[in-house]
């Protein structure tokens, strides 16, 4: 199928095609998402902002220390080690999987 470069319909398709996402609702299942794979690295993830904005964010779950790493790529920051706790209670990610608004990218 061969699209014209004005043909934004094709754009979309292809795209679609590339991107798709899985909503996470739960600890358990952000775990089973997000083991870190050193051969794939951190999943990639994003929380869905208002006006279909999102913020991005790779996260590594290391099953040998019940810890979390989380990358925020809007500002580079980097935070390390997180617990369960921590990661709901400080970071917007409990939020956001409470009000079905956090999503990992599926390529």
């Amino acid at each position: 199928m061969a699209f014209k470069s004005t043909d934004f319909k094709g754009h979309f398709l292809i795209l679609r095609k590339a991107t798709t996402m899985k909503k996470i609702t739960s600890i358990e299942e952000l775990k089973k998402e997000s083991i870190y794979d050193d051969r794939k690295g951190m999943a990639e993830f994003f929380i869905m902002l208002n006006l279909g904005l999102r913020s991005s964010k790779r996260i590594a779950y290391y099953p040998k220390t019940n810890t979390f790493d989380v990358h925020n790529e809007i500002d580079d920051s980097y935070e390390e080690d997180l617990t369960e706790e921590q990661l709901i209670n400080e970071t917007h990610i409990g939020i956001a999987m409470e009000r079905g608004a956090f999503f990992k990218y599926d390529f």
